[in-house]
């Protein structure tokens, strides 16, 4: 091989270290020459060939101030010019490499590249609205470090995470409890997966990719059931939990028969589908107006929160604890709504004693209602089945009527029949591009103002972006649904307890017809429809009436709250005291319920 050869292909290969080689191969022959001039021109000065190399050259370049007007005239001019070389080539070329390190340390941390030595983390794949929303979530949880892997640029990222942080008015005192990791790269590369730590992260998140989803009749799902086996084929710990975001029921499918039992994780990778949960979260919203804010309550690391322990009894349980409320127990675990981890083990000092007792009536919603529904996305297929699922448990009859525009015309044609409306729904256009998201819901809701009046009608909204939300305020709307707000809520709830999915599915989904078992949903009722007493009904605690409801029924009435003159309580902290509570036939109960 040529030196011409071999010096392009190293130069391509390791151009630094060739650079450094040759300086210091330069130095070397700068020192070891004049050295040998220096001896040979004047022996007697030199005390031998090695005593002329450490006083001669090697001193002159070392320390530049070194020139003795005493020595002879060719010794002073050698001299000079070793110092002016090397002062160039060596101490000035070792400056300019030692730079070039530092700025290439920068840079690379600046683009996000080498290996993250981290643990314990919540680990980011792909990069969507949701990411936003799933770390302004994480502020307020007990989590301390984020990661992000996309192929988004990372200057774009970090941009987009610091509006939505400013946005959400987050401080910078909350912003230091989170460190938020940028890293640009491929998802379904395994050198990119190990850089981030994937074998030491707490929880792996792989959403959905946007662009699949917005392109019609293309195949779905392809980046993230790559990413998702790969990463089951790297040396991941027994005990991390995958999520992963799925825009496809037939992903969930081969996600749970495929992929989870091949590699020994069924109960650890959990399939989320939005479209079929946002469903069902606005179904009962419309049924139940009070809900939407009970569960962003429930979702968020804000307020009372679900947890899990052992299964147990929970009348004993509840006898003995008095700042947690015990849900109902499955799968071998009793859940819990508490406001935070140390509330669960509290007890008390001396045994309870609650000898009040309520009558209940078996609670329905008999009402019969009239619905209209504004747009159409892939969640109201979801929609119209829970409301149908709703309409056959409670024996009621609902009246549907879509509407697939916003024109005046189309609207007055759609709706003169009804006599009146009980919900009016407006739904996004999750087909839009983000420039254009949420549009046709605004426009809607002006064209429908004086419709909603007329019939004193409730209006819900659903918003794909959050900071549309102030616009949609302006017009007093009491319940706007963020769907992307929602589904990020529900990943990270999870991303801290898995076990967690099946109680929240299970809340959300009502008994299909011909069920032989019939499983808890989450309910708000007015107080009489529930309580066959004389109002106004008193309780000295928010124990008393969990325990007497749960007595009375058997454990088929769990009350988690109540709202009172307009303001929610969700029942947390300690529950044996606190204000009293004096329940009015219109006041609101929030129970769980068969």
């Amino acid at each position: 091989m040529s030196f011409k050869q071999w010096f392009s292909i190293k130069k391509d290969q390791n151009a630094r270290g060739l650079l450094l080689g040759g300086i210091v191969l330069f130095n070397v022959l700068l020192w070891i020459i004049a050295s040998i001039i220096s001896y040979l021109a004047y022996p007697d000065i030199y005390d031998g060939l090695p005593n002329a190399l450490w006083s001669s050259a090697l001193a002159w370049m070392l320390d530049p101030g070194n020139f003795d007007p005493n020595l002879p005239i060719l010794i002073r001019i050698l001299s000079v010019m070793v110092i002016i070389v090397s002062m160039i080539t060596f101490t000035g070329g070792i400056i300019g490499y030692v730079a070039s390190l530092f700025s290439a340390f920068i840079d690379s941390a600046r683009q996000g590249k080498g290996k993250l030595l981290i643990k314990d983390h919540v680990l980011i794949l792909n990069w969507n609205f949701k990411a936003l929303e799933l770390i302004a979530d994480y502020i307020y949880s007990e989590l301390t470090t984020v990661v992000v892997l996309s192929d988004k640029d990372k200057g774009e990222v970090e941009a987009a995470i610091k509006r939505k942080l400013f946005d959400a008015h987050i401080t910078k005192k909350a912003m230091r409890k989170i460190n938020v990791i940028v890293r640009t790269g491929q998802v379904f590369s395994r050198a990119d997966l190990d850089n981030v730590s994937i074998e030491c992260a707490r929880t792996v998140i792989i959403l959905a990719n946007e662009e699949e989803i917005n392109k019609s009749g293309s195949v779905i799902d392809t980046l993230s059931m790559k990413t998702l086996m790969l990463a089951t084929h790297m040396n991941i710990p027994k005990d991390q939990t995958i999520i992963i975001e799925v825009v496809a029921p037939e992903t969930i499918q081969l996600i749970n028969e495929h992929i989870s039992p091949n590699v020994g994780m069924h109960d650890r990778i959990i399939a989320i589908y939005p479209d079929e949960l946002m469903g069902s979260i606005i179904g009962q919203t419309i049924l139940m107006p009070d809900l939407n804010s009970v569960y962003r309550e429930l979702l968020s690391f804000e307020g009372a929160e679900f947890y899990t322990i052992p299964a147990c009894d929970p009348l004993e349980y509840l006898m003995e604890h008095n700042y947690a409320v015990p849900i109902y127990p499955m799968s071998g675990l009793l859940y819990l709504l508490a406001s935070c981890p140390e509330d669960i083990g509290k007890t008390r000092n001396e045994p309870l004693t609650i000898d009040k007792t309520v009558k209940l009536r078996r609670a329905i919603h008999a009402k019969d209602r009239s619905i209209v529904i504004f747009g159409k996305n892939r969640k109201l297929p979801f929609i119209i089945a829970s409301l149908k699922r709703y309409q056959e448990e409670e024996k009621t009859h609902i009246t549907i009527t879509m509407v697939d525009s916003n024109e005046p015309e189309v609207i007055a044609n759609s709706i003169q029949n009804l006599d009146h409306i009980d919900t009016i729904l407006i739904l996004s256009n999750d087909q839009m591009d983000a420039s254009e998201c949420d549009s046709d819901v605004l426009v809607t809701l002006l064209m429908i103002q004086d419709i909603a009046k007329q019939h004193d009608a409730e209006i819900v909204i659903e918003l794909l972006d959050p900071r549309h939300y102030d616009i949609a305020q302006g017009y007093n709307i009491r319940n706007t649904i963020i769907s992307n707000e929602y589904i990020s809520l529900f990943i990270s709830q999870l991303s801290k307890n898995r076990r967690l999915f099946d109680l929240i599915i299970d809340l959300l989904t009502y008994d299909e017809v011909g069920s032989d078992q019939e499983t808890y949903e989450l309910y708000t009722y007015q107080a009489d429809e529930i309580f066959a007493e004389k109002f106004p009904i008193h309780f000295a605690s928010a124990s008393e009436m969990i325990i007497s409801c749960r007595k009375e029924s058997a454990g088929e009435v769990i009350v988690i709250g109540v709202i009172i003159d307009g303001k929610k309580r969700l029942f947390k902290g300690n529950l044996d005291q606190g204000e009293p509570i004096s329940l009015n036939a219109e006041d609101i109960v929030i129970a769980i319920t068969k």
